[in-house]
């Protein structure tokens, strides 16, 4: 901690220096270890699961390998995919990187195939797209639409994407769908014979792959991570290999993405293909039973749905539940001695990986918004600064910047958004709002983008959610804008309530009224209007949507 009372914080540690250079030296590596262990397992809702092992994972992912770069599939090309959380997956996945090409994960909703168009041009030169049809097949169906060609051999064309060369499908229900007749499927990468092929060389500098941010606040941006970057996380020492780790996240997004591989970890996920559970907290109990999970990985809406449920057995399995990806209010604290013995809460980032880690078992030593101190990675640094961009005292709120090893790269073909998060001595603006102790303590209290602008005023949504959320009745809150010509911007309340409850919109415009000490209300801002949820709309990745939140305020609201 700098000793002038400033809030900076450096590890001064050499960084370790290690013969596992790239996440493809990890793969070889586990399989050589682990070979027949299981590393990946997938349940779905009926009870059934299906596994790879180390061993097989590196096999056909090395198979896959030597079928693209024979397939034509050049070194730093991107590779488009578009595939559920699936074994084929990971042999995908690490199979690109084993031949020198650049996996990047990607979604498309419209069915005229406009946003596959732009992300494709943003791309540039993206020379295979791998996916599997899609529910009901629609996804093949969009895809289908935009290409001129396409053939059992691989080989594809298309003047909307001029830059595809190749489509690969994925095999559904162990036979090539009917959706994707036709088109040539990464079994057959695994299954052909290439031992002849020789892969190109990977380098730690090298670009690993490319992952979306969450886009909870706004338009998912593409970032790019070296291997580098991410194999920082062996850095941590955090890891016991012997931790069967549940965590049902996509793959494709950085909270889900399976890291499990660089430690030697045996991860329990969801099958994509897997019917969604009616009762999801009973879907995850059975498979936590079953596969004997002793670290639980889920965001805080699950997390508190698994806190009111009575259906945790005696016998749960679970040391440690770890979750993030919103400032840690003291809602999550009823975790503690009910879903584990132990709750760990950290803050970090798709660009910036772990920063700290905070794990407690005691829920009267819960503090709020409190991530932990600081990680001892080699080389990392932390900061809080003003407006101008100055460090300001201990126990001060500012913007958090972060300077480390395990920084991305930047975001892919967007100079002015890079240019826009990097200061010009390499520190990342998080745009997080947070404070640091004289120990080195962190506290994340939220977005600095989430402010809201109303009559002139600056309103920090999440401290009056937090506020709110102490009135009796109340589960949760969320505060979004609603547009106004006068205002600018005034504020809605999305409330939910306690299982049992009927609090009334009157109730807690009367408890907003007297939660503040601001009687002639010249600073204090309210919610004008009042929405309320069984439970709120979610990101692809399982956070609450603030930006489906607005949408929803601003279609009922911004009218009036």
């Amino acid at each position: 901690m700098d000793h002038s009372g400033k809030s900076y914080v450096k590890i001064e540690e050499e960084f370790r220096e290690n013969r596992l250079q790239t996440i493809t030296d990890c793969i070889k590596h586990f399989a050589e270890l682990k070979r027949d262990n299981e590393a990946i397992v997938f349940a779905d809702t009926f009870g059934g699961r299906q596994s790879c092992t180390f061993g097989e994972i590196y096999k056909k992912s090395t198979a896959v390998a030597r079928s693209l770069v024979k397939l034509g599939v050049k070194k730093g090309e991107l590779i488009a995919i578009n595939l559920r959380n699936c074994p084929e997956w990971l042999y995908l996945q690490f199979g690109v990187m084993f031949s020198g090409a650049v996996p990047v994960s990607i979604s498309f909703t419209y069915r005229d195939g406009s946003d596959l168009i732009t992300l494709m041009e943003k791309l540039g030169n993206c020379s295979l797209l791998a996916l599997d049809p899609g529910v009901d097949g629609l996804n093949w169906q969009i895809v289908k639409t935009l290409l001129n060609r396409y053939s059992p051999d691989g080989t594809a064309s298309s003047d909307k994407l001029p830059s595809l060369r190749y489509v690969i499908g994925h095999e559904v229900g162990g036979k090539n769908s009917r959706e994707m007749t036709g088109v040539k499927t990464i079994s057959e990468l695994v299954d052909e014979t290439n031992s002849a092929v020789t892969c190109p060389i990977i380098d730690k500098d090298d670009a690993a792959f490319l992952v979306q941010t969450s886009g909870s606040t706004g338009v998912p941006k593409l970032v790019v991570h070296t291997h580098r970057s991410i194999m920082c996380i062996r850095q941590f020492e955090l890891y016991d290999s012997a931790t069967v780790q549940y965590n049902d996240r996509p793959f494709c997004w950085m909270g889900g993405y399976p890291l499990s591989i660089l430690t030697g970890q045996k991860r329990v996920t969801v099958s994509g293909f897997s019917p969604i559970p009616e009762d999801r907290v009973t879907s995850l109990i059975d498979t936590v039973q079953k596969e004997k999970c002793t670290y639980l990985v889920v965001l805080p809406p699950l997390l508190h749905e698994l806190i009111r449920s009575e259906k945790i057995p005696e016998n749960w399995p679970v040391a440690f539940v770890a979750t993030g990806g919103q400032p840690a209010t003291k809602s999550v604290a009823g975790a503690i001695g009910k879903v584990a013995p132990t709750l760990c809460v950290g803050y970090g980032g798709t660009e910036f990986s772990i920063v700290s880690i905070a794990n407690t078992d005691n829920k009267d030593n819960f503090r709020e918004y409190f991530c932990g101190v600081i990680t001892k990675l080699p080389g990392l640094e932390v900061k809080i600064v003003d407006e101008t961009g100055d460090i300001v005292p201990v126990n001060t709120r500012g913007e958090v910047y972060v300077r480390s090893p395990g920084i991305f790269r930047e975001y892919y073909n967007d100079p002015q958004k890079t240019s826009a998060v990097f200061t010009q001595d390499g520190w990342y603006k998080t745009d997080d709002i947070g404070m640091l102790t004289q120990n080195a303590e962190i506290f994340i209290y939220g977005r600095k983008s989430s402010m809201i602008i109303s009559g002139g005023m600056n309103v920090n949504p999440e401290i009056l959610e937090r506020a709110m959320e102490t009135c009796a009745g109340v589960a949760n809150v969320i505060i979004v804008p609603v547009p106004d010509q006068v205002y600018y911007q005034v504020l809605c309340a999305c409330v939910i309530r306690q299982t049992g409850c009927n609090i009334s919109e009157e109730k807690l415009q009367s408890y907003c009224e007297e939660i503040h000490n601001d009687r002639p209300r010249m600073f204090t801002v309210l919610p004008k209007y009042y929405m309320f949820f069984d439970e709120y709309p979610e990101t692809y990745t399982g956070k609450t949507s603030r930006v489906k939140l607005a949408e929803i305020a601003k279609k009922t609201f911004g009218e009036i």
